[in-house]
Parts: structure tokens; sequence; C-alpha cells
């Protein structure tokens, strides 16, 4: 990763695969959604306009570019830099562009947040893209509830996963078939460096352990780390 600016700028760097890297910084807006490349789906545009955004900022168009072209990314973005969207479009592109839609039950992308009120803040975002997207689902598993309940919901549709570490991994332990994340194409933990402060180490390599290895990966941190 590079580093973050205080006025919003950010720095993505690609991990793997000869992924180029990428940075922006200093100006508190770049280049426009619709001037994209890979182009993004009308869909997406719409919801990004409707929630009155006309530029991407730094974080935005040094990770969307290359989440969509299959790289890895480490991100150093402090809060306010845009970063939830820099991965929920990706996410919601990648899933809507598959050759073979999802059935309801399997699961395409996760995103691992390390406390409850964060993971709900992103899962409200997917939502409103998930409603454009109409073959898309979101479930958000943190806690509070019996583990039957969220594999229910699982089995009503989670092609879009917003979770906590902890419940995560119950539902994964449990899983038969439901989720099912053999098709998963996208991990993001966000707000990395909190899940390695508040503990979770453990239950993140646990749950890597039972994901396909065939997925990109996508690291959001406020600072960086060597874990």
């Amino acid at each position: 990763g590079s580093g973050a600016g205080s006025g919003g700028g950010a720095g993505a760097g690609a991990a793997g695969g000869g992924g180029r890297r990428a940075g922006g910084g200093g100006a508190a807006v770049v280049g426009s959604f619709e001037g994209l490349d890979p182009v993004l789906s009308e869909e997406t545009l719409d919801v990004v306009a409707g929630l009155g955004f006309e530029r991407m900022t730094p974080v935005q168009s040094a990770s969307i570019p290359l989440l969509l072209t299959n790289k890895d990314v480490c991100v150093e973005a402090v809060t306010g830099s845009g970063k939830t969207l820099a991965f929920v479009i990706p996410i919601m592109e990648l899933l809507a562009k598959r050759e073979t839609r999802l059935r309801p039950h399997e699961v395409g992308a996760i995103i691992i947040s390390p406390t409850r009120e964060l993971a709900r803040q992103i899962h409200e975002v997917v939502e409103i893209f998930a409603v454009a997207h109409k073959h898309t689902s979101s479930v958000l598993l943190v806690g509070g509830t019996e583990v039957s309940e969220d594999l229910e919901a699982c089995a009503t549709g989670c092609n879009v996963i917003v979770a906590t570490p902890g419940r995560l991994s119950d539902i994964l332990t449990r899983a038969d078939g439901v989720p099912s994340i053999r098709s998963l194409e996208i991990l993001v933990l966000d707000e990395a460096d909190t899940l390695l402060d508040l503990g979770f180490a453990d239950t993140l390599t646990d749950i890597l352990g039972r994901l396909p290895k065939q997925r990109r990966t996508g690291l959001f941190s406020a600072t960086q780390t060597t874990e």
C-alpha cells in the first residue's frame, strides 16, 4: 500500500500477478465514474449518481480498476476517503457480469468488518446497489441472533455476505452447502488493522482456510500492517 494523506488522499497497491501499482493523493476528487476502464454498468452509474457522487476520490480511482481486472489490492485509506464504494462497486460489477448467475445460496463476495456497526453501515450501501442489480442478494451476519436464523437468511439470498469475523466463522463451520462459498470471487477485509488489533487474527486464519484460493482479495486499513 502507499500513504494516505489527511486530505482524503489514498493509495492502492496491487499485489501479485504482476499487478501494477496505483495511487492518488492530494486532490479530494479525480476522474468521473463514467470514465472508468473497465466501464461500469448503467445500474451502478445510476446508483452512484443517485447518491450524489459525480467524481471519484483517489482511493476509488486507484482501487476500482484493479479489483475489476482480477488484481489483489492493499489500500491504506483514512475514514472519509470513500473506501466503502471503492470495494462495493467492484463487487457488484463482478457479480453482475458473471457468465452464470449465482443462485440465491451461492456466495460471490464476502466483506469482513471488525464491528457490528461498521458492518451494518457497509451492508446498507450494498443493499442500495443490490436493489439496482436485481439478481444480486446480500445478507448481514453480525451475531445477536441464532445461527439457525442466519442460515435461513443465507438460503434466501447471500450472494454478498457482510459479516463480523466471529459470526462468519460460526456460519462457515456449520454450513452444510448453505451458504455455498465455492463460487467466491472476492474477499474484502475492511479496517484490516482494527481486525488485528481486536484479536481476530486466529479467527481470520480459520476463515481464510475455508475459502477458495482462486479469488481476489482487498485489504483496506487506516494504517499499514506487516501482519
